[in-house]
């Protein structure tokens, strides 16, 4: 009895770790699907402002073939999760990002779904 109760558990458990990741998942993908093409000419232009420097690496590395991950809260920005009164709190835990990575370079750009501005971060090759 202990057996086949044990095996009911794990079903359900195993039930509603699927839905969640089949959800997140979706999301996930939605988001990206949205908010990509906004998000690679936010990082150009951030780019540009940048300098000649960024030129050569930032503005080519944001392409279609650029990886793109949505997350909840900038993992970049650091403020504590229990210093609730600074004014990047929600930035860092509460809205969305997209996350574009470049794939022939270490460059990084964080967009902020919410606000609708970018962070840079580009790295030398």
């Amino acid at each position: 009895m202990r057996t086949v109760l044990f095996g009911l558990i794990l079903l359900a458990v195993g039930k509603v770790w699927f839905q969640d990741h089949t959800y997140r998942t979706a999301m996930s993908d939605a988001v990206v699907d949205a908010y990509r093409d906004h998000a690679i000419e936010i990082c150009r232009r951030m780019a540009l402002k940048r300098g000649a420097d960024a030129r050569a690496d930032g503005v080519y590395a944001w392409g279609p073939a650029s990886k793109a991950e949505a997350v909840i809260g900038n993992p970049y920005i650091d403020v504590a999760i229990w210093d609730t009164q600074n004014p990047q709190w929600n930035q860092r835990f509460r809205d969305p990002q997209l996350i574009l990575s470049s794939t022939d370079s270490a460059a990084r750009c964080v967009y902020d779904v919410r606000q609708g501005n970018a962070t840079l971060s580009l790295a030398a090759r």
